[in-house]
């Protein structure tokens, strides 16, 4: 059930059009959410290569987004130490 969710999630988003910085920031706190609770699926992967992409295009302020820098850290690690 949760993959099915997961992947709606993925659709419905891209679907509709949101701004690459909420897009980045509500994809970190779901896959840390993952993180958190250990139901990290194999979607992980996928919407890893997502955000990688999304952080491409978006510039955080150090400042004003400095719980998000951490928080994408934390991701970056996560999946070196279990998918590289």
């Amino acid at each position: 059930m949760g993959y099915i969710k997961e992947t709606a999630d993925v659709v419905k988003d891209s679907l509709k059009g949101f701004t690459s910085k909420k897009k980045f920031k509500k994809l970190i706190d779901n896959m840390i959410f993952a993180i958190e609770t250990n139901t990290v699926s194999k979607y992980f992967f996928y919407k890893y290569r997502i955000l990688e992409e999304l952080a491409s295009f978006i510039t955080l302020k150090k400042d004003r987004d400095k719980d998000y820098l951490r928080k994408y850290e934390r991701v970056k690690h996560y999946y070196k130490e279990h998918f590289y």
